[in-house]
C-alpha cells in the first residue's frame, strides 16, 4: 500500500510581542499581506508600486518582493470578515496534522504553513469571527502539558480585538 503525506511549507517567522508565560516564549508578529499594483509611467521608463492591501490575507513571514510585501500588525480592523488563530505546536508533524484538520473542516482555508522563530513551532488559520464577539479578532493558543490537570494539558489562551488590548481569553478551551 502506497501512502502520501501531504507536508506544508515552512517559513522563518520573526518574534513578536505577545509573551506565553507558561511556555516562556514569544509568539511571531503577525503580518497582512500586501500586494502592489505595477503599472509603467508613460512619463519615465520606471515602474511604479501602489500598495493595496489584499481582503483578510495574513500570514508569519514577513514578505518582501516585487509584487508582494506585508504590513506588521497589533490587531484586526472592524472592517476584516475573519478572526484569526496563531497557534503553538511542539514539533512539525504536530503543526502539520493541524493543518491537515483545519484543511478538511474549510478546504477554501489558505494555508500557508508551518513557521518557526527560533524558539518554536506555529501555525496561523482563519476562523469565523462569532456575532457575541466585538469584532475580528487574533487569538494565541498553546497547550502546555502538566500532571496537576484533570486531563494532563494547560491551555494557554490570549487574544486581541480591534482595540489592541491583550486579554486573557476562553473561547476556544472552557474549564465547565
Amino acid at each position: 500500500m502506497s501512502v502520501q503525506v501531504f507536508t506544508f511549507p515552512v517559513g522563518v517567522a520573526r518574534q513578536g510581542e505577545v509573551w506565553c508565560e507558561p511556555l516562556k516564549i514569544y509568539f511571531p508578529q503577525v503580518y497582512r499581506i500586501i500586494r502592489k499594483n505595477v503599472s509603467l509611467s508613460s512619463a519615465t521608463p520606471s515602474f511604479r508600486h501602489d500598495e493595496t492591501p489584499v481582503a483578510c490575507d495574513f500570514s508569519l513571514f514577513n514578505l518582501k518582493n516585487a509584487v508582494t510585501g506585508s504590513v506588521p500588525l497589533r490587531h484586526l480592523s472592524p472592517s476584516d470578515d475573519r478572526s484569526l488563530i496563531v497557534r503553538h505546536h511542539w514539533s512539525m508533524s504536530l503543526a502539520n496534522a493541524y493543518l491537515q484538520g483545519v484543511e478538511d473542516m474549510d478546504p477554501d482555508q489558505p494555508c500557508r504553513g508551518i513557521y518557526e522563530t527560533e524558539q518554536a513551532i506555529f501555525t496561523i488559520a482563519k476562523c469565523r469571527t462569532r456575532k457575541s464577539w466585538a469584532g475580528p479578532m487574533i487569538f494565541y493558543l498553546a497547550d502546555g502539558f502538566e500532571d496537576e490537570s484533570d486531563i494532563g494539558v494547560q491551555i494557554w489562551e490570549k487574544s486581541v480585538g480591534v482595540d489592541g488590548e491583550l486579554r486573557a481569553s476562553d473561547i476556544f478551551y472552557d474549564e465547565d
